[in-house]
């Protein structure tokens, strides 16, 4: 990994840490890749911090760039049980946690992040190619410039 620039990592390092720390406490998914998941959406949302988002208002927020409506529907519609062990692990209220506090905590990120991907009933696929398809079905969507081709990409130079 890289030096980093942003989004609270001292070292581009780190993000593997977080990663690997969050998906302890809400897990690792039944293909046990979500690690690579969520490193690999910071890789193609930042290049792992290494990239700010140029909007004025940061669309995006935090080393992930979770949009304010994932935001807040993560939120809204996480079961409390993971609340309680996010508070329990990491000391977290995420209902006190506002949308902008993504962009100064790589662990808040990494958070939501995979809140956001447990809401998905589909597991989440073994193959890179496939995760990048996962990624962009669900988390770019089809309103977003980002493509699975590019995923991969970003995927295998920044991690």
């Amino acid at each position: 990994m890289r030096q980093f620039c942003g989004y609270g990592l001292v070292h581009s390092s780190q993000a593997r840490e977080f990663a690997v720390a969050v998906c302890d406490v809400l897990g690792h998914g039944g293909n046990a890749v979500a690690v690579r998941l969520l490193l690999e959406t910071a890789a193609q949302e930042t290049h792992v911090g290494q990239f700010r988002d140029p909007s004025p208002d940061g669309a995006g927020r935090g080393l992930c760039q979770v949009d304010a409506i994932a935001f807040v529907d993560v939120i809204q519609r996480t079961p409390e049980k993971d609340f309680a062990l996010i508070k329990a692990a990491f000391g977290i209220d995420m209902r006190q946690v506002d949308h902008d506090d993504l962009d100064f905590s790589p662990l808040l990120s990494f958070i939501v992040c995979r809140l956001f991907y447990k809401r998905i009933p589909e597991a989440i696929p073994a193959a890179i190619d496939a995760r990048g398809a996962y990624w962009k079905k669900y988390y770019n969507t089809y309103l977003g410039k980002g493509s699975v081709g590019e995923y991969v990409d970003n995927a295998l130079r920044f991690l």
